[in-house]
């Protein structure tokens, strides 16, 4: 009897055991800080840095953040030179995970994503969306978890990469989040015009003003005038798509409207469309193209625009997301 409590005891004590190991650091296979990895894809090897802010010990989300056209995922990860950096900001207090990817060759050799634009001649022409697809999978089986704890978001080309994803890939994340982006005019065939309908929560921000991403649609960053990156749809159109997609076409957004920095381009509206898979959208009035930031400051260009100083496109990202929890 003696001996078969014993035993009891030992078979309790190893359970107890194994449900703890999500809370084993060890058990995250990334070191605590900011690290450089690699996946190799058909081939290919492909990069991907990941932060895991101190003190990490259980996974409540991952947060995959696409850099724009010409910028890689170390150049906004650096904390106070872009302000898609601000996410690792935020991942410490509230011990997320952080992942940037880098995207593929474009033709000038800067790293972008292949997109669902079919006119981007001058565009990356890799296999993106399979790389991200496919980082997405190893995240989740690494860290054990399943897609309601996988989200994506990017900024202009990132933009464009995050629609495309959601066109394909849709059941593998929870929630995405787009800045600077609209929907292509000519998307290629196949899965890109014909992709999922299926709804997923999202955020939007669109500068009024933005001469690479044209609140009216058009050439995008047609520098050259030669519209060789392709041409978009409207911000009005492309947000009348998704409130489509998610239900929300007769849903009354709550709106509010603030302007905490009167230096900057002009004030900000927010617009809520509650639903199951909410909607919520910021009119960047007069800004440009630059993510908007209340701490990181970009210099405006005639190509860019006047940055947004009101919100923390980050905060406001992370917030959406948390909410949905």
């Amino acid at each position: 009897m003696k001996r078969t409590f014993l035993l009891f005891v030992v078979i309790f004590t190893l359970g107890c055991n194994k449900d703890n190991d999500n809370q084993n650091p060890n058990v995250i296979p990334y070191q605590e800080g900011l690290t450089t990895n690699y996946i190799t894809i058909n081939n290919i090897t492909r990069k991907y840095l990941v932060y895991r802010p101190t003190g990490m010990t259980a996974v409540n989300a991952v947060v995959t953040v696409l850099h724009g056209g010409g910028g890689t995922g170390l150049g906004v990860s650096n904390l106070g030179e872009h302000p898609l950096s601000v996410f690792r900001t935020l991942a410490d207090i509230d011990k997320f995970l952080v992942v940037y990817p880098e995207g593929s060759p474009d033709n000038l050799g800067n790293p972008g994503w292949n997109d669902c634009r079919s006119d981007d001649i001058s565009g990356s022409q890799g296999d993106d969306v399979t790389f991200l697809k496919q980082l997405n999978a190893k995240l989740m089986a690494e860290l054990n978890i399943n897609s309601s704890k996988m989200y994506l978001t990017g900024g202009s080309n990132g933009a464009l990469m995050t629609f495309s994803y959601a066109f394909q890939f849709p059941e593998t994340i929870k929630a995405i989040a787009v800045g600077s982006g609209n929907l292509p005019e000519f998307p290629e065939s196949g899965i890109c015009t014909n992709g999922s309908t299926l709804p997923i929560p999202i955020l939007l921000t669109h500068g009024t003003s933005d001469p690479a991403m044209p609140a009216n649609g058009g050439c995008v960053a047609n520098v050259g005038g030669n519209c060789n990156r392709g041409k978009v749809i409207s911000q009005s159109a492309t947000l009348s798509y998704w409130l489509q997609r998610n239900g929300l076409q007769n849903v009354t957004p709550t709106t509010s409207t603030f302007d905490l920095n009167t230096s900057d381009a002009g004030n900000v509206e927010k617009r809520i469309y509650n639903g199951a898979n909410p909607l919520v959208y910021y009119i960047l009035n007069n800004a440009g193209h630059q993510a908007p930031s209340k701490t990181v400051f970009s210099n405006s260009s005639p190509a860019q625009g006047v940055q947004n100083r009101d919100i923390e496109f980050a905060e406001e990202v992370w917030n959406f997301f948390k909410g949905l929890q």
